[in-house]
């Protein structure tokens, strides 16, 4: 039976890079997009079958409905939540609608994707990644509510481990929580001042090194990984001292104002 897997916010960016390399792999991949043409061409980049589709993955439904496409094409093994949004700026200053698309995308999205692809595996088994992000690990002044809503993904993911590990199935639930990566969805704020923090560390990270860690954590006995490995020590140590990590964080946030002004 032909193996599904399902990469939702595919049309670009990290979302595309893990469809090639699944479909790399052998599987016949479904890509969404809120964008549904973007979903369509991207799925004709990566071939091999691919079938794009239109996805507003706020809509619980949605899931459920490309689940049940997945299980009509072959038995659905693999299931990224990668869509997600990104405002910047001092957290009280977002409009209503920035709160509620931001919640419902980032969170709403995964937690919906998830539930779909554990219904539709069930006994067979299968494989569930959830991108996060580093900021799910510390505080990121600017990023408030896109940090707030990956440290609800991470948390949600280790829970729904437990849950399938208490209920017998064999689905392995993961989380990957990547440091900046170079998208559009990073370099479109570059002039944003409230995403200082985006600019201030090291070269973002390449997205298909990105994806590539993603599907190797899915064979692992990890949870979740932070890429790279040596970020999520520093994140940590902010975290566990935020008396001391936000100092360093406000000059950080200097630095990547200067840098935006270069």
């Amino acid at each position: 039976m032909t193996s599904i897997a399902v990469v939702t916010g595919a049309g670009r960016g990290i979302g595309l890079r893990f469809a090639h390399r699944l479909a790399d792999q052998g599987h016949r991949v479904i890509l969404t997009d809120i964008d549904g043409e973007a979903a369509r061409a991207a799925a004709a980049q990566v071939g091999r079958d691919a079938v794009g589709m239109a996805q507003d993955v706020r809509d619980l439904g949605s899931h459920r409905d490309v689940a049940e496409h997945a299980t009509q094409l072959g038995r659905l093994a693999v299931w990224v939540n990668n869509a997600g949004i990104l405002f910047a700026g001092d957290s009280w200053d977002h409009s209503d609608d920035q709160v509620a698309s931001i919640l419902d995308v980032n969170l709403r999205g995964p937690i919906g994707g998830s539930a779909a692809a554990v219904n539709a595996m069930g006994a067979r088994g299968g494989a569930i990644l959830n991108v996060a992000s580093l900021s799910a690990l510390a505080p990121v002044p600017g990023l408030a509510l896109y940090a707030a809503t990956k440290a609800a993904v991470l948390s949600y993911t280790t829970s729904l481990q437990g849950d399938l590990d208490h209920a017998g199935l064999p689905i392995r639930a993961r989380a990957l929580c990547p440091d900046v990566v170079g998208t559009a969805m990073v370099t479109d704020r570059e002039k944003d001042p409230g995403a200082a923090l985006l600019f201030a560390g090291p070269k973002p990270l390449d997205a298909d090194d990105v994806a590539a860690a993603g599907l190797d954590l899915l064979q692992s006995r990890q949870i979740f990984r932070v890429v790279p490995r040596w970020r999520g020590v520093v994140a940590r140590t902010s975290d566990a001292a935020p008396s001391v990590g936000l100092p360093v964080l406000r000059a950080m946030r200097r630095l990547g104002d200067r840098r935006q002004r270069r």
